[in-house]
């Protein structure tokens, strides 16, 4: 039998405090959101045509970022995690500053550099707009969640077994077949897992995104849209149906990520 002493007490006694605190920040004001809000509200919502847009739009913008992280940011992932050049850690910090510039700096330099110049050019050669358009705000939600995909994607290749990989090369396999039948497998939790955070990231930006379109509105920029408008009772059912649907979507892909992994151990 373990001894407790009075010290002890008094560490547990304090990390449960502490602990508390944090669970304050973080669930009250999502719980009382939520619970705030009448079913009577949640039917107006869902029959406000501007909203049901708006979310729509927003879930689909984030969708599309999240496509590009994985068609484009999970072979950056590769490479950072499997081969070493020059600079390295400083190329990999140079993509983690999304995460750190204010969001409305991020906006302009995306207005700057898409929205002007020759990229600009050749966004109007082939009549791609970007300025109040659906690909604005995509590529606005890319830039400011990305990195969050590729450290997640990074860690979990990183994470995996050498020797495994080198087994798989003494057996002939090509890297191309050691990524796709090895690395990739291995690595469906942090796949999963920095979509997840992408997606999710996305789904909340509005400083970059409020730059680039006001309009069309998603779900940030609505909620600010109604807010300054019409006060707190006006965005506050449209914040509560945002945030329900984003603890159900993540909930139920944790569980079916969980469940995947229960399965495979017991097999």
């Amino acid at each position: 039998m373990v001894n407790v002493n009075k010290r002890d007490i008094i560490f547990y006694s304090v990390v449960t405090v502490l602990s508390f605190v944090v669970a304050f920040i973080v669930v009250v004001p999502v719980a009382s959101m939520v619970f705030s809000v009448s079913v009577r509200d949640v039917v107006n919502i869902l029959v406000d045509k501007e909203v049901v847009q708006s979310l729509i739009l927003t879930f689909e913008c984030a969708f599309y970022a999240t496509l590009i992280a994985l068609l484009f940011g999970m072979p950056l992932a590769y490479v950072f995690a499997y081969t070493n050049f020059p600079l390295k850690r400083f190329i990999i910090t140079l993509f983690d500053i999304p995460m750190i510039i204010p969001h409305t700096a991020s906006g302009i330099a995306l207005l700057f550099v898409f929205g002007s110049g020759y990229i600009a050019q050749v966004f109007k050669y082939f009549n791609i707009p970007f300025i109040g358009s659906k690909t604005g705000i995509v590529i606005a939600m890319a830039f400011v969640s990305i990195p969050y995909f590729i450290n997640a994607v990074q860690n979990g290749f990183s994470s995996i077994d050498r020797r495994l990989i080198n087994v798989a090369r003494t057996l002939g396999a090509s890297q191309a077949q050691c990524f796709t039948h090895v690395i990739l497998p291995l690595s469906v939790r942090a796949i999963v897992t920095g979509s997840i955070m992408m997606w999710g990231r996305g789904i909340s930006e509005f400083g970059a995104v409020i730059i680039i379109a006001y309009h069309p509105m998603i779900a940030p920029v609505l909620l600010y849209d109604r807010y300054t408008a019409n006060g707190l009772d006006a965005a506050r059912p449209i914040a509560a149906i945002l945030i329900v649907f984003c603890i159900v979507f993540f909930v139920a892909i944790r569980s079916a990520l969980f469940y995947r992994e229960k399965n495979a151990y017991t097999a």
